[in-house]
């Protein structure tokens, strides 16, 4: 990804967590939940982060909370 454009989704980034933060502010959480995702969807294009790699992470987690170890 060039410079210019993980310059403007991190603009957008910004201004989906100021609305988040209206939105929630003015009770709907269920709103507020929408937009979180939008945000995480961004940041894992923004950071070249695959659905593969999330799930995997995801997974290594799921795994050491339910063995009782901490990752590091």
């Amino acid at each position: 990804m060039d410079e210019l454009s993980a310059r403007r989704l991190r603009n957008v980034v910004q201004v989906l967590t100021e609305q988040r933060h209206i939105v929630v502010s003015r009770g709907a959480s269920f709103a507020g939940h929408l937009i979180d995702l939008a945000i995480m969807q961004l940041r894992l294009s923004l950071h070249e982060i695959s659905e593969e790699e999330l799930s995997e992470f995801s997974n290594s987690l799921s795994v050491d909370l339910v063995s009782g170890e901490h990752p590091d």
